[in-house]
């Protein structure tokens, strides 16, 4: 049975994202145990290709550094339109098609109904298949809020009653239509009744995981993003709440030895150390150009500068009180004009790995926002008080423990900007945080392309959203273009 699940999947992948959303045929062998479905939930559900990282590039925490090797000119020929913004950045004569923004997403959506239509007609557990189906629901959704970020408007930048979002395919069933965009509104609504449910059946049907999979606390974590980003401050504190009302803890980089700080427990996603992950999986690094020195597009100076004074490019020696400083990037020491740079962000297993996911971070992050917004609103100072006590939490296990001071603001936009600013250091390079933060506030970023000649390019982040990439709107005739 599993090698005819596998075929099932094969062919409905070959056909591409795309062709998904056209309506391709699919009357394949059917799989007949829940065990059955959650083989195809595990291997197709959740999603292999890290488009995580891939907005890193659009954002101010990427820079140009140029190239010099055949590989490095050959990624560079390749990332710099999305580096410029440009509308042709997916289309043959610019970057080309890039899986990572929509085919990749919808991918693991086809993955998640195809799991949801046949669950009701398997033999198996009761209790496992509701979980299972929470888990696919809380899945769907966390996909589509990437996706509608990518493609549509900010949800509080412009109108989501109006703004077009992503294609809503809510099933994997075969009709023979082309798919049109839903709205932003159209979509949210659909993310959070899934997320909803979701969380409801992971809470009830108890189903033994691990951290790489999907269970209640995060769809209650997602659920606490999603409100951050429709500007429902109430409830993403509501649900930041209860994610750390059961998991409060934070990993303390004082812990790790300072003279081991590439060791595997030198890591807020390790396996070994995992105090803080809700949610975690081990993708490719960003940044990484097989054959090639070092990678044409990196880490920014201006994101490095939030950790420490001065150049940042060459700790060695140096004394660091932000230790993120030393443990959120992966490194490499090339002898010549390029000596010991700091070129990727990395999150897991020291310099080793590219995990990805959902940290109790975040969800003391969301609630400072929230908090502050609040104290913006209503000028509470306990709600003043409460975004600086989150934010002290998480800073006093990033901080070397001999330095750290609190903080305490009393300006209420200082306060906000203070709660963006540490949002960027801690979540740089995870799961398109800062990609949706810079549009969600409407900021404006700088870039400088190192070509044979400097060339500076600016971006208002508020109404900016990704163009389809040129291969899918001509496979679908009812997609309409940014």
């Amino acid at each position: 049975m599993k090698g005819k699940i596998c075929s099932l999947i094969s062919v409905l992948f070959l056909t591409g994202c795309s062709d998904f959303l056209e309506e391709r045929s699919q009357d394949e062998v059917r799989p007949s145990m829940v065990n059955d479905l959650e083989q195809i939930l595990l291997g197709d559900g959740y999603q292999e290709s890290n488009f995580y990282y891939a907005t890193e590039i659009f954002t101010d925490n990427v820079e140009s550094v140029g190239a010099q090797s055949a590989a490095e000119k050959s990624q560079h020929d390749k990332e710099k339109w999305l580096y410029m913004w440009r509308d042709n950045m997916f289309d043959e004569d610019g970057g080309g098609y890039d899986a990572r923004f929509w085919e990749a997403p919808y991918s693991s959506i086809l993955g998640c109904n195809l799991v949801l239509d046949y669950l009701d007609d398997m033999k198996g557990d009761d209790d496992m298949r509701e979980s299972i189906r929470g888990e696919a629901l809380t899945l769907r959704a966390w996909y589509y809020l990437h996706l509608v970020n990518f493609f549509g408007i900010a949800y509080n930048q412009g109108n989501p009653e109006v703004d077009l979002g992503v294609p809503l395919k809510l099933d994997a069933t075969v009709t023979g239509d082309f798919f049109a965009r839903n709205t932003v509104k159209e979509v949210y609504e659909q993310i959070e009744k899934d997320l909803l449910e979701g969380n409801r059946l992971l809470s009830t049907y108890e189903y033994k995981r691990n951290f790489f999979r999907i269970d209640h606390l995060a769809a209650k974590a997602i659920l606490s993003r999603m409100y951050l980003y429709m500007e429902n401050w109430d409830k993403a504190l509501a649900y930041a709440d209860s994610v750390l009302m059961v998991k409060p803890d934070l990993f303390d980089m004082n812990s790790i030895s300072l003279s081991r700080p590439n060791s595997s427990t030198a890591s807020v996603y390790s396996t070994e150390t995992p105090d803080e992950i809700i949610w975690g999986r081990e993708y490719d690094r960003g940044f990484e150009v097989p054959g090639a020195s070092l990678p044409p597009f990196s880490i920014s100076s201006d994101l490095g500068g939030l950790y420490v004074k001065g150049e940042w490019a060459n700790l060695v020696g140096r004394t660091v009180e932000d230790l993120r400083a030393l443990y959120f990037y992966w490194k490499i020491d090339i002898m010549g004009n390029r000596a010991w740079k700091r070129i990727g962000i990395t999150k897991g297993k020291g310099d080793l790995g590219g995990f990805q996911g959902i940290r109790t971070a975040e969800l003391y992050l969301n609630r400072a926002e929230a908090y502050a917004q609040k104290f913006i609103i209503e000028g509470n100072d306990t709600y003043r008080e409460a975004a600086l006590a989150d934010l002290n939490t998480l800073r006093k296990n990033r901080f070397n423990k001999e330095f750290y001071k609190e903080i305490d603001v009393v300006d209420k936009e200082e306060l906000l900007d203070y709660c963006l600013t540490e949002r960027r250091r801690e979540l740089c390079g995870e799961t398109n945080h800062r990609w949706c933060d810079l549009r969600r506030y409407g900021k404006t970023v700088k870039h400088v392309l190192v070509e044979s000649e400097l060339q500076e390019f600016e971006q208002d982040m508020s109404l900016f959203a990704l163009p389809i990439p040129e291969d899918v709107l001509k496979q679908n005739p009812n997609l309409k273009q940014n």
